[in-house]
């Protein structure tokens, strides 16, 4: 009896955390192999108990505690940088899903950013930044993340940090 319990809870793990995301799930196939390319992916429970363990601020602990999982492909190579856009190849992907809006559109001559949102009532569901140029990455965040929180925590002031914790 306990074995199959296990099974059905693992099979059910497997079902929800295969969910696909238009786009994303593409990239992350499609890049998470290649040299140069760093991808990595991060459960729930992993963020839920850095968030308890860490020397966090509350805010911080709180932002944590409403992710439920982060994927992320960054492109480390120069030379695939230069030969690749993410940006470019998986924007019109992820735009066409309806359930997506988009946040913030950044446009350089050299480098695109878009942070696309899934909002449910006042929660973002999903956030997925999406960065072509000179650097590539795609970052798809999945949580209740209150937008309130998220603004505590993004530092407008400084564009090296823009996306890290402010001190």
């Amino acid at each position: 009896m306990k074995r199959i319990a296990l099974i059905l809870s693992v099979g059910l793990f497997l079902m929800t955390s295969c969910v696909y995301e238009s786009g994303v799930s593409e990239a992350y196939s499609k890049y998470r192999f290649k040299d140069g390319v760093t991808t990595v992916s991060v459960p729930g429970w992993v963020i839920h108990l850095a968030a308890g363990i860490g020397d966090l601020e509350e805010s911080e602990r709180d932002l944590l505690k409403s992710i439920d999982g982060v994927k992320v492909i960054a492109v480390e190579d120069n030379n695939l940088n230069a030969r690749i856009d993410l940006h470019e190849e998986f924007y019109k992907k992820i735009s066409e899903k309806k359930d997506y809006e988009q946040l913030m559109v950044v446009r350089e001559e050299d480098q695109s950013v878009t942070i696309f949102g899934r909002m449910d009532e006042s929660l973002i569901k999903e956030m997925v930044i999406l960065v072509g140029g000179d650097d590539n990455a795609l970052i798809y965040v999945k949580g209740e993340i209150s937008p309130e929180i998220l603004n505590n925590q993004i530092d407008i002031s400084n564009p090296d940090r823009f996306l890290s914790f402010k001190h």
